[in-house]
């Protein structure tokens, strides 16, 4: 059994873990936004490339086309999934609003009770923010790893197509 001082302490706690996890999915959309402005400044670079090779066709420039044009879906996909991570989303901010209070005020309960309620509303508004901050971290992920694997993918198609240029 809780006492009075211990309520007062759970409470604290789970709001400090409910602070951190709106924190977490500020940072996460903060990182989305910069590698998002990173993501589509290169795939206008590579964007632009492509399209200033791809007229003539030369031994050269057919195999550089293909891998500007790898490259530039590459950064779309990973500034698309950056957009996914930012896109406006229910998210439960700390602290109960006047209603709540003014529940509390009027409660015939005990003040374990009006913990309790504290706490259950707490823990249903955490998953609410759970599953928003996992669905950001997946797209995070996706985002990265495009970026990542970009100049890879273009080296890559890159050569095919200069080895094999019937291929593409």
């Amino acid at each position: 059994m809780l006492n009075s001082d211990d309520w007062k302490l759970a409470v604290e706690d789970a709001r400090f873990r409910h602070n951190a996890l709106v924190s977490l999915i500020i940072a996460s959309d903060n990182q989305a936004l910069a590698l998002m402005r990173l993501f589509l400044t290169v795939a206008t670079a590579t964007g632009a490339g492509f399209a200033s090779v791809i007229v003539p066709h030369t031994l050269i420039q057919t195999p550089l086309a293909w891998s500007l044009a790898t490259a530039t879906l590459a950064m779309v996909y990973s500034a698309w999934q950056c957009f996914r991570v930012i896109s406006p989303r229910i998210i439960n901010l700390p602290g109960r609003g006047a209603d709540f209070w003014l529940w509390a005020a009027d409660a015939t309960g005990t003040r374990e009770e009006v913990f309790r309620q504290y706490l259950k509303v707490l823990a249903e508004k955490h998953e609410i923010n759970k599953s928003v901050n996992e669905s950001q971290a997946s797209a995070l992920r996706w985002a990265k790893l495009g970026g990542i694997l970009s100049p890879v993918v273009a080296l890559v198609v890159g050569g095919l197509a200069a080895v094999m240029p019937n291929l593409l």
